[in-house]
């Protein structure tokens, strides 16, 4: 594959008395910069104060690349999050964002043009029925491997286009309280976890599903079996981005031909290492990820 290329949410999270930038697939891409991977991040900012603050954070990534548009109208992406104590947290999504009108543009064009690509993407920016989904839709239809990292935070997903986005992808994504619901929605609850996410993987024609559960740890389901691994133990101060840090070193231990085995292990320690730090992404890259083995 020669292009890998992560689309949809670049936003603040406003925890009231600070903000940080965040997002599912722009924490994922800043991990994979950090880890060596050539990865070309897409998204769309507002014309305003946020959205600059996202270009120069991007400083901090030597080795960023990305395709950010700059929306005139819409604003820079914003979630408000409560904290409910414990190390957990409560999300509000705020609607008509900028990310939710990625274009097809020419630069996204020229980018993708005449080569094959793998595609990382969540749910969240296709949450509205406009140009993010359209542009979605244009590079799902090219791409010859999709990680699918759903995210289904209430009043943003609806069931029928949920299964559009589910249906073919190389890997599916989901937390333990998803594939609950996934299983819920489509009817698909088996006898124990293997047997749901075989029912799952079969509904929407996935290769492969990733099921993270906290302290649980995680599951995969290679199409024909199950195999589990327990969570790294780590003094947690918040569990913002550990999700997203399990997917990005998922990804780059199979982009470097890890056995499933050893990806499940580093993802789980890169996912246990963020729920030390306070938010998604850390202060020191060198420090943080030299960590890893």
């Amino acid at each position: 594959m020669n292009g890998r290329l992560d689309f949809g949410e670049c936003l603040l999270d406003d925890f009231g008395d600070t903000q940080r930038v965040g997002g599912a697939p722009f924490n994922v891409a800043c991990h994979l910069w950090s880890l060596g991977s050539n990865v070309r991040f897409i998204s769309r900012l507002g014309k305003d104060p946020s959205g600059a603050r996202i270009r120069n954070h991007l400083q901090l990534w030597p080795d960023a690349r990305a395709i950010l548009q700059e929306d005139a109208t819409l604003p820079t992406g914003r979630v408000l999050v409560h904290d409910l104590g414990h190390g957990e947290h409560r999300f509000e999504i705020l609607p008509h964002q900028a990310y939710d009108a990625i274009q097809y543009d020419k630069p996204l064009v020229d980018a993708t043009r005449n080569q094959s690509f793998w595609l990382y993407h969540g749910t969240l920016a296709l949450r509205e029925n406009g140009p993010s989904r359209n542009t979605w839709r244009q590079l799902a239809s090219r791409a010859n491997w999709r990680f699918v990292d759903i995210n289904l935070r209430a009043g943003n997903w609806e069931k029928n286009t949920l299964e559009e986005f589910l249906t073919g992808a190389s890997i599916l994504k989901c937390n333990h309280e998803e594939l609950a619901l996934l299983g819920k929605e489509f009817c698909l609850q088996g006898a124990d976890l293997a047997d749901t996410m075989a029912a799952l993987g079969q509904r929407f024609a996935v290769a492969e599903i990733l099921v993270t559960a906290g302290a649980q740890g995680a599951a995969y389901w290679d199409g024909r079996s199950l195999h589990q691994h327990p969570a790294v133990p780590v003094q947690i101060r918040d569990t913002v981005g550990a999700g997203d840090a399990f997917s990005a070193g998922w990804i780059y231990a199979r982009l470097q031909g890890r056995a499933f085995t050893e990806s499940l292990r580093l993802a789980s320690q890169l996912a246990a290492q963020v729920c030390a730090l306070s938010g998604a992404l850390p202060s020191n890259p060198k420090e943080f990820y030299c960590k890893l083995d």
